[in-house]
This record gives structure tokens, C-alpha cells and sequence, in this order.
């Protein structure tokens, strides 16, 4: 039963996330101009905060940048950055560490139709690890 509710309450907080960053993502287009969010975490009383996470939206109301934060803000746990194609697709992701390095790359393939059917994931080395392959089917 507790798996249960861990595995609900996962999924809510995902589709919050998803759902906080299409708002996001359509605030920075219809104002065609680049937007930083700001999370900052605070003790109950308010009278310290700390940096936890960053979002960078370009004009176009694409994510282009996230890294998140620990040690109450004073070091980066990870950092990405999202690269697109004319498109507007997704084709690139590149997750660094701590230490700003890379520790992994993912490549997405697209079809004729511009419908994402591939994620490869490589580690920092460039060598393949795997991927994930999607199908989609309407009933």
C-alpha cells in the first residue's frame, strides 16, 4: 500500500512539473522574450532562502537551460541544456555533474511526420548506452 501511494504521489508531482513548465514555456513566447525562473527554498519563518533550482526559457518558449542545487544552494547537484532544430524539436540534452562535467548526452530521433520515435542515451565518453524506443497507438 505505501509503494502505492509513493508511486501516486510521484505521478501528481510530475504532472504538476509538466504542467508548470508549459506555463512557463508559453509565458516567455507570448512575450518573445527570454525568461529565468527562480525556485528558491526558505525556512518556515521566511528570514533565510536559499537558490534550489533555475529554469532559462528562450524567446521562443523553449527550455534551454535547468540545473538544480543542494547544500542549501551553495552547489550544483546537475545543470542541462536543451538544444533544438529548426523545427522546434527537441534533438539534443546535455546533463553535466557537480562539477560541471558531462556526465551524459541524450539524442532524440524524429519521423517524416515529426513525431519523436527514438531517445538514444550515451554516457560522457559518447559511447551508446542504450535507448528508448516509443510507439504510439490511438484506441
Amino acid at each position: 500500500m505505501k509503494h502505492f501511494i509513493f508511486t501516486v504521489v510521484a505521478l501528481l508531482l510530475s504532472v504538476m512539473a509538466f504542467a508548470e513548465k508549459a506555463e512557463r514555456s508559453a509565458m516567455a513566447k507570448s512575450r518573445g522574450e527570454r525568461l529565468t525562473v527562480k525556485e528558491w527554498k526558505t525556512t518556515p519563518d521566511g528570514k533565510n532562502k536559499w537558490i534550489d533550482h533555475t529554469e532559462v526559457y528562450n524567446e521562443k518558449g523553449q527550455l534551454v537551460e535547468e540545473a538544480e542545487y543542494g547544500d542549501f544552494g551553495r552547489h550544483l547537484v546537475w545543470r542541462a541544456e536543451f538544444t533544438y532544430n529548426a523545427q522546434g524539436q527537441l534533438i539534443m540534452e546535455v546533463v553535466y555533474n557537480e562539477r560541471n562535467k558531462v556526465s551524459k548526452v541524450r539524442k532524440y530521433e524524429y519521423d517524416s511526420s515529426g513525431v519523436c520515435t527514438r531517445r538514444l542515451n550515451y554516457n560522457a565518453n559518447g559511447t551508446l548506452n542504450s535507448y528508448r524506443q516509443f510507439e504510439y497507438s490511438f484506441e
